[in-house]
C-alpha cells in the first residue's frame, strides 16, 4: 500500500459557504480559496499525477488560539484543494480520518493511502 505525506504550512482554514459575488468580497471566502491553493501546491509537490482507484486519507490540523474550526470543514478545504491534482475524484475516497489538534506550529498535516485490492 503506496503512502503519500505532506504538510500544509501556516493556520488550517475551514471551508467557507460561498455565493457568486460573496466569494470575491468575503475574508472567509478568500482565505479559504487562499488555503485550497496552496494545499493544491503542496499535493503538486509530492505527487507527480492524480492517482487512480480507492484512497484512504488522514489529515491532523494543528491549530493554536483563537476559535477553533469544526473539523468537517476543515477537512472539506483539504479535500478540495486536493482534487483532481492528488486524486482524479473525491469519489475515490473511501475512508476518511480527520483530527482538529492544539500544537504549535500550526499547520495541516496530510497522508494518502492507496488501498489495493478494491478498485486499484
Amino acid at each position: 500500500m503506496a503512502e503519500y505525506r505532506f504538510t500544509v504550512p501556516g493556520r488550517p482554514v475551514p471551508a467557507a459557504r460561498m455565493t457568486r459575488r460573496g466569494k470575491w468580497l468575503r475574508t472567509d471566502a478568500m482565505r479559504y480559496l487562499a488555503f485550497k491553493d496552496q494545499v493544491g501546491w503542496c499535493a503538486r509537490k509530492c505527487l507527480k499525477e492524480p492517482l487512480t482507484g480507492d484512497l484512504a486519507v488522514e489529515l491532523y490540523a494543528y491549530w493554536c488560539g483563537g476559535r477553533p474550526a469544526d473539523v468537517d470543514n476543515l477537512a472539506k478545504s483539504v479535500l478540495d484543494g486536493c482534487n483532481r491534482i492528488a486524486w482524479v475524484d473525491d469519489s475515490q475516497i473511501v475512508e476518511l480520518h480527520a483530527y482538529r489538534l492544539e500544537g504549535k506550529p500550526q499547520r495541516t498535516e496530510v497522508i494518502i493511502k492507496e488501498l489495493k485490492g478494491r478498485n486499484n
